[in-house]
């Protein structure tokens, strides 16, 4: 997408500061950025208390017109959680284009 428009391609990760305590978690995220990385990605890495309200300062800041979240398998509470900050960043962000990409099923 960040091609097709020649803009920049930024894969942002926020920490909010839970430790993750299993491997498996701390390893997906060093796989997931050095995927962002050799796909061309500016990788940032931010800190906060909301990934909301650190995403929509991010987009206001750069300038950003295009967003993609991606979408993993979850269920209760954590679809909920992660519903409720895309609504969050929604109210928070400036004008932009989101799009959410869901992780296929086999």
């Amino acid at each position: 997408m960040a091609a097709a428009i020649e803009g920049e391609f930024f894969v942002v990760h926020v920490d909010v500061g839970v430790v993750h305590e299993r491997p498996d978690r701390l390893r997906t995220l060093a796989e997931n950025i050095q995927f962002a990385k050799n796909l061309g990605a500016i990788v940032v890495e931010l800190a906060g208390r909301s990934v909301a309200e650190v995403l929509a300062h991010f987009v206001r800041e750069h300038h950003i017109t295009q967003m993609v979240f991606g979408h993993s398998a979850r269920t209760g509470w954590q679809r909920y959680i992660y519903l409720s900050a895309i609504h969050k960043f929604l109210r928070d962000a400036p004008a932009v284009n989101v799009h959410i990409m869901k992780q296929q099923t086999k």
